[in-house]
């Protein structure tokens, strides 16, 4: 859970801030699920597709005047009729109470969207409890709802990240624009049991979450960032982790989640930024001999949950969708 230790009121918009501490699972990472035949094979590292050919070339970042000398550097539009696969992979996974299929994720309209189903999918090895189950009873084994999202081929690092997105409006989504590496890349989907982070080869991975939402409550959202098997003695008491600047944003005035809304990043060697509509919302100390940057992906992701004290899906708002207008990175000027 998501405790809050304090909290401070920002004027425009009306939005309530809260420093807080971690929940101990794994963001939304891709731990690849079962009954799929979706297995992709996907080269790691960068492949430099670049800026969207229907994109402004001299479009800059939507913040405030601190943000300058960016240049457009790679960009999804979302103007085609399918899911650019140079561009993205799809997540594939069973996590929480939804199986992440590739067939949910679709573009229509000048718009990327994620389509969230009541389905019912066996998975076996999924160690969450279901709706309808008790703390206590074995995990079902079968989900009842399909999610989706994708992820970028290209790995990238320092520059300014920024979505336009909105969120289903029904209970039970948690919905996300962050950043990691896919450490899933090639391995097997119908394996659930392949946990990445347990690799011993693999150490100090970080995570940035500009944007993460449990569509329960449409007036708020997380901020934070990770950082994955620290060198052992460095990680947070108690965690195999360092969980960097949490921020709960709640907003008091008509902002809902559910409408168009612009999600910021300004990422350098020493800081985070966050930004909601051009405004900063957080800044952060974050620096590269600390925490280890590494490149990351950008992951567009909805699934369904029971973070936020959700109890059940709204199966009355179903089918619904997680939407992006567009994705864009920017990097500093030389």
């Amino acid at each position: 859970m998501r405790d809050k230790m304090n909290q401070s009121t920002l004027n425009k918009p009306s939005i309530l801030l809260a420093c807080a501490l971690s929940f101990s699972v794994l963001s939304c990472s891709a731990v690849p699920g079962s009954n799929t035949n979706d297995s992709q094979q996907v080269s790691s590292g960068k492949t430099h597709q670049g800026v969207d050919k229907t994109s402004d070339p001299n479009v800059q970042p939507i913040a405030d005047e601190h943000i300058y000398g960016y240049k457009l550097t790679w960009s999804d539009e979302f103007s085609g009729d399918a899911v650019d696969l140079d561009r993205w992979h799809f997540r594939l996974d069973c996590k929480h109470w939804s199986q992440q299929k590739a067939e949910n994720n679709v573009v229509v309209g000048g718009v990327y969207r994620v389509l969230l189903q009541k389905e019912t999918a066996d998975c076996p090895h999924n160690r969450w409890i279901q709706p309808g189950q008790k703390k206590g009873d074995k995990p079902a084994g079968v989900v009842q709802y399909s999610g989706g999202g994708i992820i970028s081929n290209d790995e990238l690092r320092y520059g300014f990240y920024e979505a336009r997105l909105k969120t289903p409006s029904g209970a039970g989504w948690h919905t996300a624009f962050w950043m990691m590496r896919d450490l899933t890349v090639n391995a097997d989907p119908s394996d659930l049991d392949f946990n990445p982070l347990a690799n011993p080869e693999v150490v100090s991975h970080i995570e940035l979450d500009p944007f993460e939402n449990d569509s329960i409550d449409l007036k708020h959202f997380q901020t934070d960032a990770h950082q994955w098997k620290p060198e052992p003695g460095t990680e947070d008491e108690g965690r195999t982790q360092n969980k960097v600047g949490t921020k709960q944003i709640r907003f008091k005035d008509d902002t809902s989640l559910d409408q168009w809304q612009v999600i910021g990043m300004e990422f350098t060697e020493e800081r985070l930024k966050y930004y909601f509509n051009g405004e900063l919302i957080s800044d952060v100390s974050f620096p590269k001999d600390k925490y280890k940057h590494n490149d990351v992906s950008i992951w567009l992701t909805a699934i369904a949950t029971f973070l936020g004290k959700t109890e059940a899906v709204d199966d009355s708002r179903l089918p619904d969708e997680f939407q992006v207008d567009y994705v864009r990175f920017f990097e500093k000027v030389e």
